[in-house]
């Protein structure tokens, strides 16, 4: 074969892989970026705690949490750890130097408060106060401190939300107490939350319900604390996809910003409230509050609650 067709060949072939190298770099390049990627959240965990302070409608609100993570993850997400624990606990882990990547808390929660500032709250969903009863007749506008019963709830202001109602003063039990005292016939109304609701439909009782949209503290907050700029915007994503998916809320039976219910849950949906707490308190602005209720001072609880 004469030279100069071997030297057009070997250029010609030289051409063209070197257009072929080219073509082919950023492919890689953007293949790289993209195994990266998937890398980081493969490997990547969050933690949350996720705090009751207060009764929720059924079942468990850090299964509900856990069990969205695993559709986050799936969906492209990061793996999700979900970890329950008291109020108490949670002081006690961050005076130790513990903290999670995300905290989702009931309003009123406190100690956390410096925490949380400046992070950013979330209300992914909420609760309410009701009066019930199992009286047939009931219409409600005999209620008095006499014959309602409170059900004082864990670490929220159920008494609050009593002197609201104008019933400062009537008795306060336990849950359990307060639900038996009512199925009984001592008292002839309850104030009550959604738990209630789901306690007496468990039961088989006939009832009936009037939402309390004087107040509101019971509302399940979540914000994300991480410092790892990485974690913090999974930790964004995952809220998103949490609220995204409220119509799952049905599960545990709590409350949303969308219609979830045609039972008697519905009445507390939609509800606007007069006063309401949705955010973590000092101890100083709790013992303000318990001081107000205790001098029966609606005023100042107004004041106090904005």
């Amino acid at each position: 074969m004469p030279v100069k067709i071997k030297q057009i060949i070997i250029r010609t072939v030289f051409f063209i892989l070197c257009a072929a190298i080219l073509i082919a770099t950023p492919i890689v390049v953007t293949v790289k970026k993209s195994s990266a990627s998937n890398k980081t959240s493969d490997f990547m965990m969050l933690t949350i705690w996720q705090v009751d302070c207060f009764e929720g409608g059924k079942g468990s609100r850090a299964d509900y949490l856990q069990n969205l993570g695993n559709k986050f993850k799936e969906a492209g997400g990061c793996h999700i750890k979900v970890i329950s624990l008291t109020p108490a606990a949670v002081l006690q882990n961050l005076d130790a130097g513990n903290a999670p990547d995300i905290i989702s808390y009931g309003a009123g929660i406190c100690g956390i408060d410096n925490l949380i500032s400046g992070r950013g709250q979330t209300v992914w969903a909420h609760g309410g106060y009701c009066v019930l009863s199992v009286d047939e007749n009931a219409d409600f506008s005999d209620i008095s401190v006499q014959n309602t019963v409170v059900n004082g709830g864990k670490d929220n202001f159920a008494d609050a939300a009593a002197l609201f109602c104008g019933i400062g003063g009537a008795k306060n039990e336990t849950p359990t107490e307060a639900y038996v005292d009512l199925i009984n016939g001592n008292y002839k109304y309850l104030l009550g939350t959604q738990r209630d609701i789901f306690r007496l439909k468990t039961r088989g009782l006939g009832f009936k319900v009037r939402p309390v949209d004087e107040f509101n503290d019971l509302f399940q907050i979540i914000s994300v604390i991480s410092e790892n700029t990485d974690k913090v915007a999974y930790g964004k994503k995952y809220v998103e996809f949490l609220c995204k998916n409220s119509n799952q809320l049905t599960k545990i039976g709590m409350l949303g910003d969308i219609k979830l219910y045609d039972d008697e849950l519905s009445a507390l949906e939609g509800v606007e409230y007069g006063v309401k707490l949705t955010s973590p308190l000092s101890q100083s602005q709790k013992d303000e509050i318990l001081a107000a209720i205790k001098n029966s001072d609606i005023k100042k609880l107004k004041n106090l609650f904005k």
